[in-house]
């Protein structure tokens, strides 16, 4: 059976239940109608009965007779039958033929026949034997025949609106059915779609607050994160070929030439070192992006405790401060009280001493670079700002992209692999940090910036 076949009968089993549960909903619904209508007059009958119960009770044998005797000539005596009966049941005076086997003052149901117009009808009545202290025993009754035919037409009635309502609610199912499994349809073709490589594409929606709309939403915000992550990692198989080619290139071209050309140990042990040279390159690389993931993995957060950021840079100004020496820059430290962030000594170390590498390289000899830690409004900062070219602000996000090479001349001729920045970005994401860069007038200014938690 197809999918999609089968997901419709599924879809409609399911739309075939909602209207199940509809219909007996109402078919409950109208049942309780009718009780508490049928319910509802009856007791009104039964209240007028027990009000004839005080009337009656201490009435005498003789006026008794007399008043239900007057009682059962009226014209609506067939309505409103009366019967007065001794204590052996003979039936003494009225229009009710017999004492029913009833308890005292509870009403009950009972039928008889009467003379209409010449013909013997019978009659439906709800009765209420009343005890007197004259110790005769009144019958009082009331017709409950029109009671009995609206309790017909109410059933009339609710059947057909059961039966409109069953109509209307299977009209009302197969239409969503309907519109459900166009909706599911369209939603599958969509992701066989997504499922082929296309991943530019994203679940219809109609803009509004469905349940299917909503979720179409979030999955297409899902596909988003999708679609940008698989860029990224195209990006990065593309950096990475396009950055081994010319370290691998070199590779083969020297094992080539030393196989064609050597002649002497020297020349081989020539070959040999420039070969380990070009494999150490390709090697730091590969540790580089390795290093990348473990980061991202969040594998390294279970070594997290406190870190003085200032303790951090001093190390770091320490450690580079020949190297500008040597270079002709100046350095300034700038961290005059403590600053404590919960993170990675290691890491946060790796972020300073690539962040100040990269100023290193780029400041031009008598620039300064500025190493700085601060806190502000409860929030850790750690800046790097230097006297360089600066970034570009179109290039701003780019350069913390793997293999990312800014299209400057004096970065084209610098050496590096472009994983510098992208390390730094990484631990940035796994402290809950953002980084920024900023234009220092000139160079440019790298702000990390620590969260509350």
């Amino acid at each position: 059976m197809p999918k999609a076949k089968r997901a419709a009968r599924v879809n409609a089993g399911s739309v075939g239940w909602l209207v199940i549960v509809f219909v007996s909903s109402a078919i409950a619904l109208f049942a309780l109608l009718y009780w508490l209508t049928s319910s509802y007059l009856l007791h009104e009958v039964d209240e007028r009965l027990r009000g004839e119960v005080a009337e009656f009770h201490t009435i005498g044998r003789a006026e008794a007779i007399a008043e239900i005797a007057a009682l059962s000539r009226r014209d609506i005596a067939n309505s409103r039958p009366y019967g007065v009966f001794d204590a052996n049941g003979a039936r003494l005076a009225g229009n009710v033929a017999v004492l029913a086997a009833e308890p005292d003052r509870q009403p009950f149901n009972y039928t008889q026949t009467f003379r209409d117009r010449g013909t013997q009808v019978e009659g439906h009545y709800r009765g209420i034997i009343v005890p007197t202290t004259s110790g005769v025993r009144i019958v009082v009754g009331h017709s409950i025949d029109e009671i009995i035919v609206f309790d017909r037409t109410l059933v009339k009635t609710l059947c057909a609106g059961m039966t409109l309502t069953i109509l209307l609610a299977i009209g009302c199912g197969a239409a969503l059915n309907w519109m459900s499994n166009r909706r599911i349809r369209a939603i599958s073709e969509a992701s066989r779609e997504i499922m082929t490589g296309k991943l530019n594409r994203r679940l219809p929606t109609r803009g509004t607050s469905h349940d299917l709309d909503r979720l179409a939403s979030i999955v297409n915000t899902m596909l988003d994160e999708i679609e940008h992550l698989v860029e990224e990692v195209r990006g990065v198989c593309a950096g990475i070929a396009h950055d081994l080619r010319t370290p691998m290139t070199q590779l083969r071209a020297g094992l080539e030439r030393a196989g064609r050309r050597a002649r002497t140990p020297e020349d081989y042990a020539s070959a040999i070192d420039s070969a380990i040279m070009q494999s150490d390159v390709v090697l730091n690389r590969f540790t580089a992006l390795l290093r990348i993931a473990e980061i991202e993995a969040g594998g390294r957060k279970a070594s997290f405790g406190p870190v003085s950021l200032d303790t951090v840079l001093r190390d770091v100004v320490e450690l580079y401060e020949p190297l500008a020496h040597e270079r002709g820059l100046t350095m300034k430290l700038k961290a005059i009280a403590p600053v404590e962030v919960i993170g990675d000594s290691d890491l946060l170390f790796g972020v300073v001493e690539n962040l100040l590498d990269n100023a290193l390289k780029f400041t031009p000899r008598g620039g300064e670079i500025t190493l700085e830690a601060s806190q502000v409004d409860e929030l850790a900062m750690l800046q790097v700002a230097d006297t360089g070219p600066g970034i570009e602000p179109g290039e701003r996000e780019a350069v913390f992209r793997p293999f990312y090479r800014s299209g400057g001349a004096k970065a084209q001729a610098t050496a590096g692999h472009g994983l510098g920045l992208s390390l730094v970005a990484a631990i940035a994401r796994v402290h809950g940090a953002d980084i920024s860069i900023s234009d220092n007038q000139p160079g440019c200014k790298m702000l990390m910036r620590f969260g509350r938690d």
